[in-house]
């Protein structure tokens, strides 16, 4: 992946909020770019070296205060943990000892240094060499290598010539909206729509523990791909980026037919759809439909009134009467548990029988206190 490549991906997963770690050969410039990066966004950092910590700078050093067992931060959180935005470091990681990477995990998934938040503002990223070129290096742990977008820092002779001239490339150098969440369901109906077509990628935990030790899919890293696809819309990113994204956190393989799937796809704006359900023209594809389902389900989970919990039943009955019964069921499901109090359900919502009797929507002779469709 080339540098230029690499730095835009880099940003893209800071300010989608996805911990990124960069692979690459010893004095290559990673933690350069990294401090680069940091400096370019206005963000503070703070660099822990990994091979000189114990589980305990992590999970925290038990501590007893007024008869209370607590479990103190060391001084690095602490100084994150007042920040609306920054950094949190972790270089060399691929040294940190099993140990270590297991006390790791708390912290790059939920933000927490012993019981001390750090903060929804603090971005998580490391840098590391393989393990058969680290001093000391281990494979990184299953569990903690899933929580990370793996990037290849490779070295280009031309851009170190122009660095040493002081042309280093721009670290921060692509315009991300500032609304990219808006684009999370469009991204979330595609993602699920492949995962329908291929439920075999969905999660496929590698053998070997080297490959378990960088990227793979599994549930969360295919809703990292949703949300680094919807902070790169419009940014104009290369082909290699876009691939370095998606492999970097579900592997090459999954990555090349999601993509494939992507490019193939053509699906409507839930948005349009929500605002006239009758517009729904029935997808030529199974799998385009659970996209469909899924965007709906998305957009309106996202932004709850009434009027679009309706507009988003009446869709589900288009698909339902197109021969698509059990797909938009799925998208009943769904949204049936969060019906908001002055939600109308359409009589047409019929066509879906017991399943609404079940969900309380619909009376029968069985349930005739349940809530008839109105």
């Amino acid at each position: 992946m080339k540098q230029t490549d690499a730095l835009h991906a880099l940003q893209i997963a800071l300010m989608a909020d996805v911990p990124v770690l960069l692979w690459g050969e010893p004095g290559t410039g990673k933690t350069s770019a990294i401090n680069s990066m940091s400096t370019a966004l206005g963000w503070p950092i703070e660099t822990v070296l990994a091979s000189l910590r114990e589980p305990s700078d992590f999970a925290g050093l038990p501590v007893v205060i007024a008869g209370e067992v607590l479990f103190a931060p060391p001084d690095w959180a602490r100084r994150l943990a007042g920040l609306p935005e920054g950094i949190c470091f972790f270089d060399e990681i691929s040294t940190a000892a099993p140990s270590t990477q297991k006390a790791l995990l708390r912290v790059i998934h939920e933000r927490v240094v012993g019981d001390l938040p750090l903060g929804r503002g603090v971005r998580m990223v490391a840098a590391a060499n393989s393990a058969d070129v680290a001093a000391g290096g281990w494979d990184l742990s299953a569990p903690l290598a899933n929580r990370f977008l793996h990037l290849t820092w490779d070295l280009d002779p031309k851009v170190v010539s122009a660095g040493l001239m002081g042309h280093w490339p721009e670290a921060a150098s692509l315009l991300i909206d500032p609304d990219w969440e808006r684009r999370l369901p469009h991204h979330a109906a595609t993602v699920s729509g492949f995962l329908s077509a291929r439920p075999g990628v969905v999660h496929q935990r590698p053998k070997d523990q080297h490959s378990a030790g960088m990227a793979w899919p599994s549930p969360r890293s295919w809703e990292a791909v949703i949300r680094v696809l919807a902070a790169a819309d419009g940014t104009g990113i290369s082909d290699d980026t876009s691939m370095g994204l998606v492999a970097g956190l579900v592997g090459e393989g999954a990555a090349v037919e999601f993509l494939r799937f992507q490019r193939d796809l053509d699906l409507p704006d839930p948005e349009a759809l929500l605002a006239k359900p009758s517009s729904y023209v029935k997808p030529k594809r199974n799998d385009q439909i659970h996209a469909v389902i899924a965007s709906v389900v998305t957009a309106v989970r996202n932004d709850l009134t009434p009027s679009r919990w309706t507009a988003a039943m009446k869709v589900f009955v288009k698909v339902a009467e197109s021969g698509q019964l059990d797909i938009a069921a799925v998208g009943l499901r769904a949204l049936v548990p969060l019906r908001p109090d002055q939600a109308e359900a359409p009589d047409s919502l019929s066509i879906f029988g017991e399943l609404l009797v079940a969900a309380g929507l619909l009376a029968s002779s069985r349930n005739p206190r349940a809530r008839r469709a109105t």
